[in-house]
């Protein structure tokens, strides 16, 4: 027999990181979110009603929501200054009594009796300005523009939360699976070590000479690997559960499991890699929020330049005053506060000037503009690099699983042919042991390659944003 360590399950330890990995990255999991309900208990979920639920129930796309939101009332708010704006006061007070001056003697002489108690009597007024802006030089035309280039970067940014969501999602569907998987492996094996103690016995019990009592030690010593493999991958599978459990906010005393899909491995990456470079730059939902955003920071800066030029406009100025117990005194030339009314339109201009405080903010809003800029130009960078490196593991993986895959169907043969072997006598224990070990290597090693194969798929799609459309359409 030889001295290698039984029956080896790497792939359970590997699961093990890599749901921890997922559930560390995925979401922030707090045991609030195991809260009620209202929805009915749902007893199993496909991947498409897992990411599904998950966006729904998202406090990341609530927050987002909030603020498209809060752009699309700023927008309005913009929208809104294009039309005319209405101020008006209105006062009343008291005031005294007047009659109308009299001229005697070529001099103006005041009839009314002077300030007195008796003499006091109320006025009100009506002051109110309709005024129409006409021509900004585009302050107006550019702020909209940002505004609404601001709405659509907010909404990007909601597509970008559902699609990181749907990665986090999909990386833990594909953990439990696979990690179910690692387990139906351990008891296939283990069945196999069943059948390999059952006929060891019946030969000792017939004192056949090609067993022996060490034998039996051996399929102990390789027993005791299966079984500390499938605690391990017990453990794979509960973390699982639990972390999609928190980011879809399942109840606890909602019965879970999730629908398999077969494992197949296809060719996903038969796509030129030009053509996935440019799927990325039309669809990532990031990449359209930074275009976006470069756009809104440059009519920013428009509005800021805007600020150093006169804004013109049309107003309609009126005003209605009227006061009981005085005499209306009729004159072109002599305004009476409390007792007149009038209208007119008049065209106007506006112009601020300050000393450093418009050029202070042109300068931020093209320092803005140019970070921006260089953001963007970083971005064009990374997503080919992005797309190429998952591009290419999707690739290595799938080879790999190929390879495995044809290397345990090998290796199933072989125990097949060694059981066969060692029932005619013409076979050894240590053979058969030998063939199950490396059945399970080759069966560990496959599942291992599916797993990270799946990833790569999911980082792929995620990196040229067909990620949500994959799944859930």
């Amino acid at each position: 027999m030889t001295g290698r360590f039984p029956f080896r399950f790497r792939i359970i330890h590997r699961f093990i990181f890599s749901i921890l990995l997922c559930v560390s990255t995925a979401c922030c999991m707090d045991e609030a979110r195991a809260q009620e309900s209202d929805q009915p208990a749902v007893n199993r979920f496909d991947l498409p009603q897992l990411v599904k639920r998950a966006v729904a129930e998202s406090p990341e796309i609530g927050e987002a929501q909030s603020a498209l939101a809060a752009s699309m009332s700023s927008l309005a708010a913009i929208r809104a200054a294009f039309y005319p704006r209405i101020e008006g006061t209105a006062l009343i007070g008291p005031t005294e009594r007047a009659d109308e001056p009299l001229i005697v003697d070529n001099r103006i002489t005041d009839p009314s009796r002077g300030m007195r108690l008796s003499n006091i009597g109320a006025f009100g007024r009506l002051d109110f300005t309709l005024t129409q802006p006409l021509y900004t030089f585009g302050r107006l035309s550019n702020q909209q523009n940002a505004a609404r280039l601001g709405a659509d970067a907010k909404q990007q940014e909601i597509a970008k939360t559902a699609d990181s969501l749907a990665l986090q999602v999909s990386r833990l569907y594909y953990a439990l699976l696979l990690a179910q998987k690692g387990m139906d492996a351990t008891l296939d094996a283990d069945r196999f070590f069943d059948n390999a103690e059952q006929r060891i016995k019946s030969l000792l019990q017939v004192q056949s000479p090609n067993v022996s009592q060490s034998d039996l030690y051996m399929i102990e010593a390789f027993r005791t690997g299966i079984l500390r493999s499938r605690v391990v991958a017990q453990k794979g599978i509960d973390t699982a559960t639990f972390a999609l459990r928190s980011i879809i906010h399942l109840p606890a005393d909602v019965p879970f499991e999730i629908a398999p899909v077969p494992l197949e491995i296809e060719d996903a990456a038969s796509e030129p890699l030009d053509a996935a470079i440019q799927q990325a730059y039309a669809r990532r939902p990031e990449f359209r929020q930074l275009r976006d955003a470069v756009e809104a920071s440059r009519y920013q800066r428009e509005a800021a330049y805007s600020d150093l030029y006169p804004s013109f406009f049309l107003a309609i100025v009126g005003s209605l005053a009227g006061a009981p117990g005085r005499d209306r005194f009729d004159n072109p030339y002599i305004i009476d506060q409390f007792n007149h009314e009038y209208v007119g339109v008049v065209a106007g201009a506006r112009w601020e000037f300050d000393f450093g405080i418009k050029k202070a903010r042109i300068s931020d809003a093209d320092a803005q503009y140019r970070k921006m800029r260089h953001t963007q130009k970083k971005a064009e960078m990374n997503i080919p690099i992005q797309v190429a490196k998952a591009r290419d593991e999707t690739i290595e993986w799938e080879k790999s699983a190929q390879i495995y895959q044809r290397a345990t169907t090998a290796s199933r043969k072989w125990v097949v042919s060694a059981f066969t072997d060692f029932d005619m006598g013409v076979g050894t224990a240590e053979n058969l042991l030998r063939a199950i070990e490396k059945y399970g290597e080759n069966q560990a090693d496959y599942i291992d390659a599916l797993f990270h194969y799946h990833l790569a798929v999911l980082d792929l799609r995620y990196a040229t944003g067909s990620i949500r459309e994959t799944i859930v359409d």
